[in-house]
């Protein structure tokens, strides 16, 4: 079994749900086609393992699982592939033994001589890139080259096992089981915090990666002052702050392990730590003392990225938390690329897959630091980059989907902050108090609320949404407060939707009927129409018959004909219903749904293209848009869709 399809198992280990292939090709960060084969190849090696349906993928038999992944584990290396030989082969020598028997390799691994050979030659290749080489002498295989090096291919060699799975101490405990990686990672946080410095989890694991490579690595190293010859010094100075840390660390090891570092290697380290860690109490620093430690370009490359992403995607990272935060990320990675440090990120598979958007996004900001400073980006950097702006459009997110609360509570009853510290509590993921008033006078200083939670019965009724509880907050009005939340909820999709929707979908681009003899003619039309009514250049026509030449755009009764690339000058949809159904190459199709979209409008073309195939994947939703026979039907049918 290979290791892809082991990693895909464990994952349905975990699940009691079923998974679809999209679900697992995001966490994965392979394609749909990948998994689908590998299912397949499972399922040709062990019957009926993996039950499949239209909700996706179960494992129901998870004894049965447990029983093959135990054997798999502990099964040998001879149903291994060329790819786990070679990995066999590294770990052997450079993390078991200096060198290792040319004939128990071939035992090992159970292939001829001539084979062994074949790999020992293309795994020379993959060694020369990190200017090492494999050499056999007396029939001893070994790796030679520099110490640096051959800790980085240790590194590269445990950082591919953890692509597809969040890389932990225990991952790494796999490959260097001889010390308590746990125990370092408690030492390393106990020196930070004492000097009032933290790392983040990615920066932690790299730290603890580098330290346990080279503790293991000294077994090999007898002499205590090992150097590689010829290697260049550092070219940045490291401050006494940051060696104070290091030396700290390097000293509650000791004790620990009783294992001293080279001078060299606590430099290294020092390298790493300073190219991470963050001061604690850097949220709350100003402008004045984050340009101090920041510096004058970065603060100039923060200010230009936030106003390029205001610009081309409509995204506010004006946050003062996130421009701290982000400008302290692009110091310390700065300070990383200027000095050949690799940060390796093993989710970059997953933040691609998963959120394309927001890597576009982080592509678009890593082309403005290799213009600004020549430095070029890997992809491990980006994808940190992606997360920082995830976890600010993700703060947003939670702020804007909540409601705007005012609470009114008489101050002669139950005290006002306790009760709204408890609702606070009980509906966090739904409401945010933004006012507290004892009078319902005092309700006219506020605006902008989605909702009235008030203790006392109310002498007005023009306000729209209200909800009266007891002081005590019981437990039937906490069940009518989440009733009066879905209320709002609902209402303000079917608004938000109804917006959207009468936004992108136009009257003059609402066809019904129009007896369009196959794709071609339908295609021809439409396109025409947009065109003549400027909404896409002359040129788009083609683009859409050219896309339906590499694939067709029909799925079930519908067609949703589009370019390959996002170029109308403005977004919209042209709609075509067809009760009796028309042509769409081998199949027919009741609706057609032509997308022009305009590259501002990337993230709504797929909210638009879920929200169009959820509906009509249900029969039932397809006769009744098919009866529309006016625009305005046709819109409140969709809005009355939305969840």
């Amino acid at each position: 079994m290979h290791e892809k399809e082991k990693v895909l198992l464990r994952l349905l280990m975990t699940q009691d749900a079923w998974l679809t292939s999209f679900s697992i090709s995001s966490l994965l960060g392979i394609s749909i086609r990948s998994v689908k084969s590998y299912i397949s190849d499972i399922n040709a090696a062990y019957p009926e393992l993996v039950v499949s349906s239209h909700r996706g993928f179960l494992v129901k038999d998870k004894k049965r699982l447990t029983g093959i992944l135990q054997t798999a584990k502990s099964g040998g290396l001879r149903q291994q592939g060329i790819e786990d030989r070679k990995k066999y082969i590294l770990q052997k020598l450079l993390l078991d033994q200096e060198q290792y028997d040319f004939d128990l390799f071939t035992d090992d691994l159970a292939i001829s001589p001539v084979t062994l050979m074949k790999e020992l030659s293309g795994l020379n290749g993959e060694l020369s890139e990190y200017e090492l080489s494999l050499k056999t002498k007396n029939n001893m295989v070994s790796i030679t080259g520099r110490e640096t090096d051959k800790k980085k291919m240790i590194s590269r060699l445990i950082y591919e096992d953890a692509r597809e799975s969040f890389l932990s101490i225990k991952l790494i405990e796999n490959y260097l089981p001889r010390y308590d990686l746990a125990e370092v990672r408690k030492i390393i946080f106990s020196c930070l915090r004492k000097h009032h410095y933290f790392m983040d989890d990615f920066s932690m694991m790299n730290l603890i990666l580098h330290i346990a490579i080279t503790l293991e690595r000294h077994r090999f190293c007898k002499a205590p002052a090992h150097t590689d010859k010829g290697r260049e010094a550092p070219k940045i100075f490291v401050n006494a702050h940051i060696q104070a840390i290091m030396t700290n660390i390097a000293e509650s090891l000791y004790e620990k392990f009783d294992m001293k570092f080279t001078t060299q290697e606590t430099n290294d380290f020092s390298l790493l730590v300073m190219s991470s860690v963050i001061k604690d109490s850097a949220d709350k620093m100003q402008a004045g003392a984050l340009e101090e430690t920041a510096g004058e370009g970065v603060i100039r490359l923060v200010k230009m990225m936030q106003e390029k992403a205001e610009e081309w995607f409509n995204i506010s990272l004006a946050d003062p938390g996130f421009t701290v935060r982000l400008a302290l990320h692009i110091k310390n990675l700065l300070t990383r690329l200027e000095n050949n440090i690799r940060l390796r990120n093993p989710q970059t598979s997953m933040i691609k897959n998963t959120y394309p958007f927001i890597y576009d996004v982080s592509v678009y900001m890593a082309c403005i630091i290799t213009r600004e400073t020549g430095c070029i980006l890997s992809e491990d950097e980006i994808s940190y980059i992606a997360l920082h702006l995830g976890v600010l459009i993700e703060e947003n997110n939670n702020i804007k989907d909540k409601l705007r609360v005012i609470l009114l509570n008489p101050r002669y009853f139950y005290n006002s902050m306790k009760l709204a510290e408890r609702i606070g509590r009980i509906f966090d993921d739904n409401l945010l108090i933004t006012g507290i008033v004892s009078l319902e006078d005092e309700l006219a200083d506020y605006s902008g609320y989605d909702l009235i939670i008030t203790t006392i019965p109310l002498a007005s009724f023009t306000y729209t949404s209200f909800v009266q509880i007891s002081r005590n907050l019981n437990n039937n009005d906490i069940s009518v407060v989440y009733g009066k939340i879905a209320d709002i909820l609902k209402m303000r999709i079917k608004m938000k939707v109804e917006a959207k929707l009468k936004h992108i979908f136009r009257e003059e681009l609402f066809y019904v009927s129009r007896g369009f003899k196959d794709q071609n003619d339908a295609i021809t039309v439409m396109a025409d129409d947009l065109a003549e009514r400027g909404y896409v250049d002359a040129n788009f026509k083609e683009k859409l018959f050219h896309r339906e030449k590499v694939s067709s755009s029909a799925y079930s009764n519908i067609a949703m004909p589009h370019p390959l690339e996002m170029c109308a000058f403005t977004s919209v949809v042209g709609v075509s219903l067809h009760p009796h159904g028309i042509t769409w190459n081998n199949t027919r199709v009741n609706i057609v749904f032509l997308l022009a979209i305009n590259t501002r409008d990337r993230l709504f073309f797929k909210d638009i293209f879920d929200f169009i195939t959820e509906i009509i994947s249900d029969e039932h939703n397809l006769k009744i848009i098919l009866e529309a026979k006016t625009f305005d039907k046709f819109i409140d049918i969709l809005v009355s869709f939305a969840k």
